[in-house]
């Protein structure tokens, strides 16, 4: 990878001392946290790659593609089914005769002239070539044109350990040769820089039963992305590149070649050829030297000490701990350093550091690494009266809806066998829902009554404000509350004693603080009903003291 270099600017102040600790700090976070600089690790080299230099031992000297016949490269394959993986062997001078070239494509539009495998090749005799034509559009889809080499492990490579599989990379020169084609003239390829490669795995490994071929991005065919890394490199030259990982699962099977995120550049490579302009379909890469090396320590892991997500607080631990002792530690919060957090414990409440991405980072003399990042997101505990009010009434026709929604993550369970957060219901009766989720487990029920409505008011003729608690406002009553309402009540005198745009709002007998005395009122009130219709209605009360 290409070292990135980095400055920073500033001008002298009074505060020197205090502004060169702020930087000091800041790089030092940076140090810490930043996955290109904190991934030092010790690692040994373990040995399960079968055939690790891509050597042939077919009674043949043979130059061709790994699935060809005839053609023997002891325990590597192809699992790309439209653009071949070549293979070259030095007693053939790296060369794949023309015939096979042509003949073996399997769509002539997409034969690949390869470039010239540099020289010396790092080990052995023989090395792979991968193809990368990019792709048009979307990687998961057709048509995407990469080739992959891919090779089943002589031991099982562990979920969560870290590895890196180091290998070496040959950017290829053009050669002169033109071939004809069906479909015209190929020119000759070369390997442009930088490019990037990418790992993918798979958990089984079966010999005679191979896995769903690739036709677009691996991940499509089921195979797992384990790491990726940018090589760069001078033309006719080979590049140790290393790719560091931490399988999510148990890896038995990998393929290596190009990234599904590469692009296709083919535009800017243009030749002429006898008076014609001609651009390159896609680039090979070479590959050889492959080994695995597997971390001596263990992955620092963040997880729950003490406390739950549903109760909004918690303890996270750094493990394993005990193997890192007299190590700095440091925690960080959405990629920020958390100041005196420095032990493998940290707590965490709504009011202390709340929601968010935690990571701790290990650091000594030998080991700089950072752990996976843990989401810390409150739970939500379900209520016992999740469906509000145990008893409700409503007017016949109408639906209700009741909600027991919690979060996206509950399970809701009603009587009929429901399992959505809401149910609709038109009929009489009680209803009942179970909510589940990994903090708690409650029922609630409510009991709906239907009955005969009227879009109508319904006002008294009389009321008695004395202070006992029966009959004391002047208001109306109603099934469906009115949309909009108006009511004003007058004197015998017509003066306006009381208005009020409330419906729940009523009269209590006072005007501008001063009892009313009894006797005969009139009262009017304008409304539009739930059916958007408009009323006016009047008439009289009695007010009795």
């Amino acid at each position: 990878m290409i070292p990135v270099k980095k400055s920073c600017i500033f001008q002298p102040s009074s505060q020197m001392k205090e502004f060169i600790l702020a930087i000091f700090f800041f790089l030092y976070s940076i140090l810490l946290h930043g996955q290109r600089s904190c991934n030092q690790i010790p690692f040994r080299a373990i040995h399960i790659i079968s055939n690790p230099s891509f050597e042939n031992n077919s009674a043949s000297c043979t130059s061709g593609y790994l699935d060809e016949s005839g053609l023997i490269v002891p325990s590597w394959y192809t699992p790309t089914i439209e653009i071949r993986t070549a293979y070259f062997n030095a007693c053939s001078k790296f060369m794949i005769l023309d015939s096979v070239v042509i003949n073996q494509s399997i769509i002539n539009s997409y034969t690949v002239l390869y470039p010239l495998v540099p020289q010396p090749i790092p080990d052995g005799n023989g090395v792979i070539a991968v193809t990368d034509i990019a792709y048009a559009g979307d990687s998961n889809t057709y048509p995407f044109r990469k080739s992959y080499a891919s090779t089943c492990l002589q031991a099982v490579i562990q979920k969560d350990s870290i590895y890196k599989l180091e290998f070496y990379v040959g950017f290829g020169t053009r050669d002169t040769t033109f071939l004809s084609g069906a479909n015209g003239l190929i020119p000759p390829e070369f390997s442009p820089t930088p490019e990037r490669f990418s790992l993918f795995g798979l958990t089984d490994c079966q010999d005679t039963v191979l896995p769903q071929p690739i036709l677009g991005c691996p991940s499509v065919a089921g195979w797992i992305l384990l790491g990726t890394c940018t090589v760069s490199g001078l033309p006719g030259s080979w590049v140790q590149a290393g790719i560091q990982f931490k399988p999510p699962q148990n890896i038995q099977l990998v393929a290596i070649g190009p990234s599904c995120d590469t692009m296709d550049v083919s535009a800017q490579d243009a030749l002429k050829y006898k008076g014609s302009l001609l651009h390159t379909l896609g680039y090979s890469y070479f590959l050889d030297k492959l080994q695995f090396y597997v971390g001596t320590v263990a992955p620092p892991v963040v997880s729950i000490a003490t406390g739950s997500l549903c109760n909004k607080a918690i303890t996270l631990q750094m493990q394993p701990s005990g193997f890192y002792a007299r190590s700095a530690l440091q925690w960080f919060k959405n990629g920020s350093l958390l100041g005196g957090e420095n032990s493998d414990l940290i707590t965490i409440t709504s009011a202390r550091y709340g929601e968010g991405w935690y990571q701790c980072s290990v650091k000594n003399d030998s080991v700089c690494l950072i752990s996976d990042s843990f989401q810390v997101r409150w739970k939500t505990v379900p209520p016992p009266n999740v469906l509000g009010n145990p008893n409700t009434t409503a007017c016949q026709g109408d639906t209700i809806l009741l909600n027991a929604y919690c979060d996206s993550l509950s399970t809701y369970t009603w009587q009929d066998g429901s399992a959505k957060p809401a149910l609709a219901v038109s009929k009489s009766g009680t209803y009942k829902v179970t909510v589940s989720n990994e903090c708690a487990t409650v029922q609630s029920q409510k009991n709906i009554y239907f009955q005969k409505c009227s879009n109508e008011i319904f006002v008294p003729n009389a009321f008695s404000p004395n202070g006992d608690g029966i009959n004391d406002f002047f208001k109306p009553s109603y099934f469906y509350p009115p949309s909009q309402f108006r009511m004003n009540i007058f004197n015998r005198l017509g003066q306006r004693v009381f208005s009020s745009s409330d419906p729940s709002r009523g009269w209590d007998g006072n005007f501008q603080g001063v009892s009313q005395p009894p006797g005969a009122y009139v009262w009017t009130i304008s409304y539009i009903d739930h059916s958007n219709n408009n009323h006016s209605v009047k008439g009289t009360l009695v007010l009795i003291r």
